[in-house]
């Protein structure tokens, strides 16, 4: 009642932690949930549905590829994670996994006012992805995979199960990969070992300041680097950009930043994907103009003002 924008006009919320999409689906079915964020997928089966209000939000929410250079076969091939780039075809992913509800993506910052719109982006290009490989010293072999120095080139991407859009995105790519001649398969393990795995399909963004989401994330041994990512120029371009509060002399280190990132990729970059939210259609007063952070984290900015007459 103390809220500095005056009592909010709906009393009480309830979050209930579904962890597998394909339950929140059902549950949302059942009427067992009045608002929930789906898979595109998932959400398909309450456009037009008396009852149900769908809303597509745009996101700072990307997906990629996070390499783990604390593997040893990234410090033997990291040369090579430019073709597994160019080898990734995101138009087709999201045209084929989000039906059509994202955007390819080329750096982190792209739903950002910092954004370099002229980074090196590695859009699908086998032919190109397969010079790399044959640049690097990479042979064809009989089974259609290549090999460098004897040792197939191929790797695993971890996915925690549950999240059915980042598995559907992985096996895509993966299929993708193994199309140029990198043997990439897919494992879901029940447990995610971060120390162990070879690479994992992660995803990340903000919609605030750029500083939140990258220097923590790229940043030498910082909180959230999970892929043990390190690159001296990227340190020093984040670290000037978070000195200043100079616009200006933001723009100019955060460019400097994405070029850096791009020439070393700590990501293969994939797509942002639009927030799906399916409501009961008596909730009054969502807001669908909020670019919406990770996870689709941010629907409730406004949730003061939304009015909501339970069915009886």
């Amino acid at each position: 009642e103390a809220y500095f924008q005056g009592p909010a006009n709906i009393g009480t919320i309830i979050f209930k932690i579904v962890p597998d999409d394909n339950a929140k689906a059902l549950q949302m079915q059942a009427g067992e949930l009045t608002l929930a964020h789906l898979t595109p997928k998932d959400t398909q089966l309450f456009q037009g549905k008396e009852g149900y209000a769908v809303y597509e939000m745009e996101t700072s929410d990307y997906r990629g590829i996070l390499f783990n250079f604390s593997n040893p076969y990234w410090t033997e091939n990291r040369d090579l994670i430019p073709a597994v780039c160019c080898a990734i075809d995101r138009e087709a992913i999201i045209s084929s996994v989000l039906l059509g509800q994202g955007e390819a993506a080329y750096g982190p910052l792209q739903q950002n006012i910092y954004n370099n719109p002229d980074v090196e982006r590695y859009d699908y290009d086998p032919a190109r992805a397969r010079e790399i490989l044959e640049a690097a010293g990479c042979v064809m072999g009989e089974n259609g995979f290549y090999t460098r120095n004897g040792q197939e080139i191929g790797f695993v991407i971890s996915v925690m199960a549950g999240e059915q859009d980042r598995i559907d995105i992985a096996q895509a790519a993966a299929q993708q990969l193994r199309d140029v001649g990198v043997n990439c398969t897919v494992d879901l393990p029940a447990q995610m070992d971060w120390g162990g795995q070879m690479a994992y399909l992660i995803g990340w963004g903000s919609p605030f300041d750029a500083d939140d989401h990258t220097y923590k994330v790229f940043g030498t041994d910082k909180g959230a680097n999970y892929s043990g990512y390190s690159n001296a120029e990227v340190d020093r371009y984040l670290h000037e950009a978070r000195q200043s509060d100079d616009s200006a002399v933001r723009a100019a280190a955060y460019d400097r930043f994405q070029t850096a990132l791009a020439a070393d990729p700590a990501f293969a970059f994939i797509c942002y994907v639009d927030a799906n939210y399916v409501a009961d259609s008596a909730i009054e007063g969502i807001c669908a103009d909020t670019v919406m952070g990770h996870h689709g984290v941010g629907i409730f900015w406004n949730v003061a003002e939304w009015q909501y007459e339970k069915k009886s």
